[in-house]
């Protein structure tokens, strides 16, 4: 009884454009990179998810996924952020997959504990959603692979996932994790990260994630 998970990744010239502010393009590429290795290993370490698949028209995205054991599919031109779920949601069910995880890349406080506990609360034949802090996005989704389920990824896709698995007939199970519910999109989502990597001296520690990130 497999678990895959798919994460959509944009591209890096495209990423974290909310975040233009505060961060240059290449501080802004070098996050997205941090954070999809971040992930990535995460997932790895909760024992929980048996398959990754990262969905990127970047080819460099790609790569850096594949170093990590992920598969890897090409976002079809025109397909959008729920078209590209949509692909690896395929890719999972004619692989016989057993349950679906649909994440972001961008959840700097998601822990392994984190992604067992959602899928350990989360009964078999639910819907799992974790929505964002504010309630109004989706952090995460955890459902049955072999559902054809029409993603609603994007303004107020909370309240779309619980309507859209009450019309499909599963239960919405709400998932509540403080570390899974906090992405990483705004200038003040970077406030509050970027409190999180003060050293003890209050020195702040440079932005450049290709410096201090690995």
């Amino acid at each position: 009884m497999a678990t895959w998970a798919v994460i959509p990744v944009k591209t890096l010239a495209e990423t974290k454009s909310r975040l233009t502010a505060v961060l240059s393009p290449t501080q802004r590429a070098s996050l997205t990179q941090f954070l999809l290795r971040r992930t990535l290993n995460v997932l790895a370490i909760s024992g929980v998810v048996d398959q990754v698949v990262v969905v990127s028209r970047d080819t460099a995205v790609r790569q850096l996924a594949a170093t990590h054991g992920a598969l890897t599919l090409a976002e079809p031109a025109g397909a959008g952020l729920n078209g590209a779920i949509q692909e690896g949601a395929r890719l999972a069910a004619i692989a016989h997959a057993f349950r679906l995880l649909v994440l972001p890349a961008d959840l700097p406080f998601l822990t392994a504990v984190d992604v067992q506990i959602g899928a350990n609360s989360t009964p078999q034949l639910a819907m799992g959603i974790c929505p964002d802090r504010h309630e109004q996005g989706t952090n995460g989704l955890l459902l049955p692979a072999q559902v054809d389920f029409p993603f609603q990824f994007g303004e107020g896709s909370f309240q779309k996932h619980v309507l859209a698995a009450r019309y499909g007939r599963m239960t919405p199970h709400i998932v509540r994790i403080p570390g899974w519910q906090f992405d990483l999109d705004t200038a003040e989502d970077w406030d509050v990260y970027s409190s999180h990597l003060l050293p003890q001296n209050g020195t702040r520690i440079d932005a450049d994630f290709g410096d201090f990130c690995g």
